[in-house]
């Protein structure tokens, strides 16, 4: 090989070399000029605090006078009871709690067959039961999705009549005579057979519960201002106690319940008259309750207490309880926070529109710790739904011509 060629030769490869080397850079330098944005959507964001609580009530504790037996509860879960009104009943074994039931169960098909037949003189014809036999099953059924289970009884009873009058409906007089005298021979030879049965009344008017804790006596609705941080956390640890008792009723409409909050948290409850309490381990609903008292107990720690009129079963007998308490709910335009720049000491986020980068202004109402939620003024120079904020991007200037 000649010496020139081989000259020319290496030249060339030096030539591709710093080509290479130029357009690498240039891919490089373009790529790290990058610019990544995000789209201005509307968010709902709430304020709101996480932690666990103790419910608190006026509820007071049944007992019976006798010790020992097989009970049975007159009263359901959950339901309305009057004062006087017999909430549970004592037999001395299985074989007299067996011949009571057996007793009521006839009691109620003797209703039945009455409320049947009274009302065949309605002219209440085999189609019209059908319907409202499907009309109750379907009421029914929907009371049972709901936990509503008192209210379904009523359409089941309502069934059960409704039943014996269809199927009757095409004897005569003189079989309903025969089904209610047979009926009522059976519910009178059970009856004899019962002795005792010793009854629990409830001395007030409140809702009925089935269960206790031991903390009816100790967890009052009169302590609830000096209420420390310790009580609830002592509530929360202990086990329900065994002292007797078959049930308690609780006698307000009304339920306190008791949470610990940090300086900062109870500052802000302070000025609030009202928040949302949602239970999501108890309720599907949230719940609308007043701030009745915030305070410091002895130690320095501070306690919340909220107060609502809301009634469900559920909450009867509920104590140990996750919270989330609402303080408010925000909804503007969601401000990634790595969007959020500041420019002559206006906050604001550079947003690209066309070719040009553009600084707007971000008047934020509310913070996150991913984000901020905007106003969307609809004022010129402000950040508004739908504009694509530059979240990424290299040595940004406002009005910069994006190349």
């Amino acid at each position: 090989m000649k010496r020139k060629t081989f000259f020319s030769y290496i030249g060339a490869i030096a030539v591709v070399l710093v080509v290479l080397v130029y357009m690498g850079y240039q891919v490089t330098t373009n790529l790290s000029q990058r610019i990544v944005t995000a789209d201005a959507v509307e968010v709902t964001a709430e304020d709101k605090i996480s932690t666990s609580g103790v419910f608190v009530r006026r509820e007071t504790p049944v007992y019976a006078q006798a010790q020992g037996g097989t009970v049975e509860f007159l009263a359901s879960d959950g339901e309305k009871v009057s004062k006087g009104q017999q909430i549970a009943r004592f037999f001395s074994d299985e074989n007299q709690l067996a011949l009571y039931r057996e007793s009521v169960a006839l009691a109620e098909e003797i209703d039945s067959v009455n409320y049947a037949f009274t009302h065949m003189a309605d002219g209440s014809d085999s189609v019209k039961l059908d319907s409202l036999i499907k009309m109750n099953l379907i009421k029914m059924g929907d009371k049972l999705d709901r936990g509503l289970v008192s209210q379904a009884e009523e359409y089941a009873s309502k069934l059960d009549a409704m039943i014996i009058q269809r199927g009757v409906a095409q004897q005569g007089e003189t079989d309903y005579q025969s089904i209610l005298s047979q009926l009522q021979e059976q519910k009178a030879s059970v009856d004899s057979q019962i002795t005792g049965g010793q009854t629990v009344t409830s001395q007030q008017a409140g809702y009925f519960v089935g269960s206790t804790d031991g903390l009816e006596q100790t967890l009052t609705v009169d302590g609830l201002t000096e209420l420390s941080a310790q009580q609830i956390k002592d509530a929360q640890g202990q086990q329900p106690a065994a002292d007797g008792a078959i049930g308690k009723v609780v006698d307000d409409y009304g339920w306190f319940f008791a949470v610990t909050v940090d300086e900062d948290q109870a500052k802000d409850l302070k000025d609030l008259s009202q928040v949302t309490l949602r239970f999501p381990e108890l309720l599907a609903e949230d719940v609308d309750a007043q701030v009745y008292d915030v305070h410091q107990d002895s130690t320095g720690a501070y306690v919340a207490v909220f107060q609502s009129g809301y009634m469900n079963a559920n909450l009867l007998g509920a104590r140990d309880q996750q919270v989330d308490i609402v303080l408010g709910t925000y909804t503007g335009i969601r401000v990634p926070k790595e969007a959020l720049r500041q420019l002559d000491g206006t906050w604001g986020a550079y947003c690209l529109e066309g070719a040009q980068v553009v600084f707007k202004e971000v008047k934020w109402i509310f913070q996150t710790d991913s984000y901020y939620v905007a106003q969307d003024t609809g004022e010129a120079g402000t950040l508004t739904l739908y504009d694509k904020m530059v979240v990424e991007a290299k040595d940004i200037e406002n009005t910069k011509v994006v190349k």
